[in-house]
């Protein structure tokens, strides 16, 4: 979550100012390097002390909106907020949490109430900017996100962000330079360099593409993001499946944005994979142990409930975990490789189903093998997977610049029988849009041969 650097006020209330001071200061470092398991309690113990404490309530919000609680986030930040009506903050942060959550236009009206109280507020500028542009007002969103370049120069998110607008204005050589800014103020800035090799993939320029990922390789020598991609736009020493620390980092990078974006791509699995489960097994009666292999965020969750007498997910990405339980719907929720998982549970579930996760596979003998292994007799393993263009690769899969495997359906058919699972239907689907073209995929509902 972004948002501008905190000011930690006095406490207010029952004479616990400096005790709950102190303590509301060691959270905030604690959260700054990532260990919200420690800042929670001392956070909470300073509230039961003092329930008036502004900060402690900022703060709290703040975390557990983190964890993917965030509507007790937002109540805590307005609670701050009744007791502090111009902790600008506070306001900003109330409109991030309003915007992951959808409410676009009250975190529009918090970010310009955060500006009204102190206009040099470059984050705030450029959440509203980011708020404008979600709701399709890429005019509107330019001038608060170029008031943030000019108020912070080095604010590498605001040139991110107006680098998305141009890219939905069709002004792709000016998105490439602000890309390429906002990498300049932050190396670090994995969207960046994510936003940037996409656009160039669109605009054909492969060359650019991995000098981009050999440039973020040469800043982060290890890092695992820009390993894979650039393995995937120069065919060079390309992995059988994708790193388990490229997934892990990739997904939690993505969490906060990750239903959005979909909407974006008219993302379609889910939907897919709903229909495929009620093709085949009819009318939904709660009975069955259902598995949600690689849930993210929980799309699948809903549909999936109404057969389920009990509903497990599991995912590699834990920020992905916490959306899924902040979504509900799920009795378990485990963040674990799904492989592993799998392999754990011999004969848990009747179903099985896996949306979009699988494309992080290209070898998928193992991981099929251990689905069915997690298959009571008869269970059903039904997923998607993205359809490689004819003629077939060898060994009937690869690795495609997005980062994603293709898979030949001889491959997909002659996996499955492997494991003993036995095509009931397979079909070509539209799975996503990328660069406005339809990515094709593969639906596939299997079942365990008794």
């Amino acid at each position: 979550m972004k948002h501008g650097k905190q000011q930690v006020r006095r406490g207010r209330g029952r004479g616990l100012a400096p005790a709950a001071e102190e303590r509301v200061q060691r959270a905030v470092r604690l959260l700054q390097r990532g260990r919200p398991d420690e800042a929670e309690p001392l956070l909470a113990g300073v509230l039961r002390q003092d329930p008036s404490h502004v900060d402690a309530l900022h703060f709290l919000g703040v975390l557990a909106a983190a964890r993917g609680r965030h509507e007790e986030g937002i109540e805590l930040i307005r609670r701050a907020l009744a007791l502090a009506p111009e902790y600008v903050d506070a306001w900003n942060n109330l409109g991030n949490l309003l915007l992951a959550r959808g409410r676009v236009e009250e975190a529009e009206a918090a970010y310009r109430r955060a500006i009204a109280i102190a206009p040099q507020h470059a984050n705030a500028h450029a959440n509203l900017g980011v708020a404008l542009l979600r709701s399709a007002r890429l005019a509107d969103a330019m001038a608060p996100l170029a008031e943030a370049v000019r108020l912070e120069p080095g604010h590498a998110n605001a040139r991110y962000q107006l680098a998305k607008v141009l890219v939905k204005q069709g002004r792709y050589e000016e998105a490439i330079a602000a890309y390429r800014e906002a990498i300049q103020a932050d190396p670090a800035h994995a969207l960046a360099y994510q936003g940037l090799a996409t656009l160039l993939r669109r605009l054909r320029r492969p060359q650019e593409t991995a000098a981009l990922f050999r440039q973020w390789l040469g800043w982060n020598p290890g890092n695992p993001v820009a390993r894979h991609l650039l393995a995937a736009v120069s065919g060079r020493d390309v992995p059988r499946r994708a790193a388990d620390e490229y997934v892990r980092e990739l997904f939690d990078g993505m969490a906060d944005v990750f239903d959005d974006h979909l909407r974006t791509l008219e993302y379609r699995a889910p939907e897919q994979v709903a229909r495929a489960v009620a093709a085949v097994l009819g009318t939904p009666e709660r009975s069955l142990a259902v598995l949600d292999a690689g849930c993210g965020t929980g799309l699948c969750g809903p549909f999936l409930r109404p057969y389920a007498s009990s509903l497990s997910g599991v995912d590699l990405s834990a920020r992905m975990v916490e959306r899924a339980r902040a979504r509900g719907g799920y009795d378990e929720l485990v963040t674990e490789e799904l492989t592993q998982f799998l392999s754990a549970r011999k004969g848990a579930y009747d179903l099985i189903v896996s949306a979009d996760t699988l494309v992080y596979f290209g070898d998928l003998e193992t991981v099929v093998g251990a689905a069915a292994g997690a298959l009571r007799p008869g269970g059903w393993l039904i997923f998607t997977v993205e359809r490689s263009p004819s003629p077939a690769p060898a060994p009937g899969f690869c690795l495609e610049a997005s980062g994603r495997y293709s898979h030949a359906e001889p491959y997909v058919r002659g996996v499955l029988a492997q494991a003993a699972l036995a095509v009931e239907r397979l079909e070509g689907v539209d799975l996503r849009l990328e660069a406005g073209q339809p990515v094709a995929g593969l639906l596939v509902a299997s079942r365990k041969v008794p």
